[in-house]
């Protein structure tokens, strides 16, 4: 039988099969491929005179990002550790506004779904120079908060830490409301009017019917926030100083500024496999769970 013949074949008779065959294919040529160049680089010898040594193999970029006596420890624990703030922080931000999405009707609903949506659209540049300007010390945030007496002088939220954190929340924290907002959606509401029927307060109801309804989409929604975030580079970039350098800003600039390329491509391989157990572990939770099996 000619290739022809089997693939009419496989098509004729598996049809759902033949519908995976492109993506597979897709997968390969987009995310496969690419991380096996990726990893080959990573194994190349770190040479002072060209960025990449072809032919050459070694682990000489994997020790280099364990060497003390760089800074490349420090800057992969800083960005883990930032990715942990900005998914705890965007997931509590998401429960809550989906929570408030979900509850409303009309004119109010449409109007915060909008604003989660204007947010997904509008560029990630452009929102990070609003941030600049909403939050700076001459900002409108500082300028309310001083105005109206709450405060003496302006917050400094922007150029460190807080403002690569609120810089990275501008980015997906619309993506995580839509996460959350997809599974509250799915729950019957006389649920919430029954459990304040039986006595529980507002908080309480929330407590204990949303968030156990709402933990795939939770789960799903800290998933894409620290994607989004381990790998961030625009916002503690733009809104950050320089002691907030993430794995993104140290890659480019062992790419770019000092060619080594064995050792960027190490670094990157750490990145992608530390979000791929993040992964992993999300799918376990989610089986347990009961989410694949049709959920409750």
């Amino acid at each position: 039988m000619s290739a022809v013949a089997r693939t009419r074949a496989v098509v004729v008779d598996r049809p759902a099969a033949a519908l995976v065959v492109p993506l597979l294919l897709f997968d390969l040529l987009a995310f496969v491929v690419p991380f096996g160049f990726l990893l080959r680089i990573s194994l190349s010898d770190r040479l002072p005179a060209q960025a990449y040594a072809e032919g050459t193999w070694s682990t000489a970029g994997y020790r280099y990002l364990l060497d003390p006596s760089n800074t490349l420890l420090s800057v992969l624990g800083f960005t883990l550790a930032f990715a942990v703030v900005v998914t705890a922080l965007s997931v509590l931000i998401a429960t809550l506004y989906a929570h408030a999405m979900w509850r409303a009707d009309g004119a109010v609903r449409a109007v915060l779904i909008a604003g989660a949506l204007v947010s997904m659209f509008t560029a990630i540049v452009v929102k990070l120079f609003a941030a600049i300007l909403v939050f700076s010390p001459q900002g409108a945030f500082n300028t309310a908060l001083v105005g109206s007496g709450l405060l003496s002088e302006p917050l400094r939220l922007v150029n460190n830490a807080p403002g690569a954190v609120i810089g990275q929340l501008y980015i997906v924290v619309p993506y995580s409301i839509l996460a959350v907002y997809s599974v509250l959606s799915t729950v019957d509401e006389s649920l919430i009017e029954a459990a304040r029927d039986l006595g529980a307060g507002g908080p309480r109801a929330f407590r204990e019917v949303v968030v156990p309804h709402a933990v795939p989409g939770m789960l799903v929604a800290g998933v894409i926030s620290f994607t989004w975030s381990v790998g961030s580079y625009a916002a503690p970039l733009l809104l950050g100083s320089g002691s907030e350098r993430t794995a993104g800003i140290a890659v480019s600039d062992l790419l770019l500024r000092q060619f080594d390329w064995p050792a960027a491509a190490a670094l990157a391989v750490v990145v992608t496999l530390s979000v791929v157990a993040v992964l992993v572990a999300t799918r376990i939770a989610l089986g347990r769970s009961g989410v694949s099996s049709g959920g409750r």
